[in-house]
């Protein structure tokens, strides 16, 4: 999680919010939906952040923020020295091509009208001047760069297979040459044995652009595989962030232990203690008091559900649990 001093940081949130008004009907008045609720973090060049949690604990939400598609409620987002939380649209639109986003199923990500080589020259023709030749040369490289093949040019996305689909989708990603790339469930909509192979290829494509990824993922075995640091969500927010490895060996919060001990796993050293969670995720709409994980965390007492617990450094990681020093 701790960057040196030569590890460049292309994008760094501070307390990034989303909170959404929601209508509870005639006359009443609206409810305020914290999808996400002061989440901070760096990107470095070259690594890896995967970011996990349960359905509806704002991964996407997030996703939308880093990428510019909504504006965050408040916090801020810091790229190359400018702070484009909130910033005006001529500094967003020229913001907007170092982030790119590969999207998780590329059945629906895809154009179906469009031939691939318009697609991959499409973003070079809204936010570049080059020629037609130069823009063809530059897709057919990027083509070649993630494994398909000069005939594919000029073939539409249903002539393909799924993984060949997520590799056009990622090239497209690539063709600006951005320096962040967030991937929501890149591989969730793939057989597993095309998973493998485009994590590898994402992975390949890292090490030779030295691209940043934000990485959302349900998948721990594939977040394991990949990552570099993770970030776990509960509810909106930050319960435990660190690097992979402290955090696969030895998880502090409850809410990590019950998410690591849900992976299976065929080593029976790296089996995590089984840690059973009852209840569902609490609606954004009426969190618990306290500690958002207090209704359905075993070690929970009467702070739990009183005081919310901030995120503090313990252990080489950052840990959101008051009683984090009782239960490791």
């Amino acid at each position: 999680m701790q960057n040196t001093p030569t590890t460049p940081v292309l994008l760094e949130a501070k307390n990034l919010a989303k909170h959404y008004a929601v209508s509870q009907g005639f006359l009443k008045p609206k409810a305020m939906a914290k999808a996400l609720d002061g989440v901070s973090f760096q990107l470095t060049a070259g690594k890896t952040l995967a970011v996990v949690g349960e359905s509806g604990c704002g991964k996407s939400t997030l996703a939308r923020q880093i990428t510019m598609i909504e504006t965050p409620s408040s916090g801020e987002l810091w790229m190359g020295g400018k702070n484009i939380a909130h910033a005006d649209k001529l500094t967003l639109k020229q913001v907007r091509p170092l982030v790119q986003m590969v999207f998780q199923n590329p059945y629906a990500s895809l154009n179906p009208r469009k031939k691939v080589g318009a697609m991959l020259e499409e973003p070079l023709i809204i936010n570049t001047r080059l020629p037609s030749a130069e823009r063809e040369e530059k897709a057919r490289a990027m083509m070649a760069k993630v494994g398909l093949r000069p005939e594919h040019y000029g073939r539409y996305p249903h002539m393909f297979s799924g993984g060949q689909r997520q590799r056009i989708a990622i090239a497209r990603a690539l063709m600006l040459d951005p320096e962040v790339i967030v991937a929501d469930e890149p591989v969730s909509a793939l057989d597993v044995s095309i998973q493998a192979q485009v994590l590898n290829l994402l992975m390949d494509l890292q090490q030779q652009n030295g691209v940043a990824y934000l990485f959302i993922s349900h998948n721990l075995s594939v977040v394991e595989h990949i990552a570099d640091d993770v970030l776990v969500m509960y509810l909106g927010k930050t319960v435990e962030h660190g690097d992979k490895q402290s955090i696969f060996q030895c998880p502090l919060h409850p809410y990590t232990k019950a998410l690591l001990a849900s992976t299976p796993r065929i080593d029976p050293a790296q089996r995590q203690q089984k840690m059973m969670l009852d209840g569902e995720l609490p609606s954004p709409l009426a969190p618990p008091p306290g500690c958002a994980f207090n209704n359905r965390c075993p070690h929970a007492n009467e702070r739990c559900r009183q005081e919310i617990p901030l995120l503090r450094p313990f252990d080489n990681r950052l840990v959101a649990c008051h009683r984090v020093e009782e239960i490791i």
